[in-house]
């Protein structure tokens, strides 16, 4: 799966890389998924990279990981407690 085929409109996607993740879209809705206190697009789905170089490849050009928003992990928790999160491994269909 691509992250052309991942993203959408109203949606929140994540990337992860072991344990750190970033969002890579629906930068409207992050403040209202941090504090859970606003409706968001849920489920909130997460492509699983196996190396930052994996991520930093298909970011815009002149882009990386370093200029994308964090996720604190204790976020991620509660979305997996809540059955919010949809973990996708990342697929180049290239």
């Amino acid at each position: 799966m691509s992250m052309e085929d991942e993203t959408q409109e109203d949606a929140i996607l994540l990337a992860r890389v072991d344990s750190s993740y970033w969002l890579l879209d629906g930068e409207p809705y992050l403040t209202a998924m941090l504090s859970a206190q606003a409706p968001y697009p849920k489920p909130v789905r997460c492509l699983e990279f196996a190396t930052v170089a994996e991520l930093n490849a298909v970011l815009p050009e002149g882009q990386t990981q370093g200029a994308l928003w964090g996720v604190h992990p204790a976020i991620i928790d509660r979305l997996k407690r809540h059955d919010e999160l949809v973990l996708v491994e990342f697929a180049d269909d290239d």
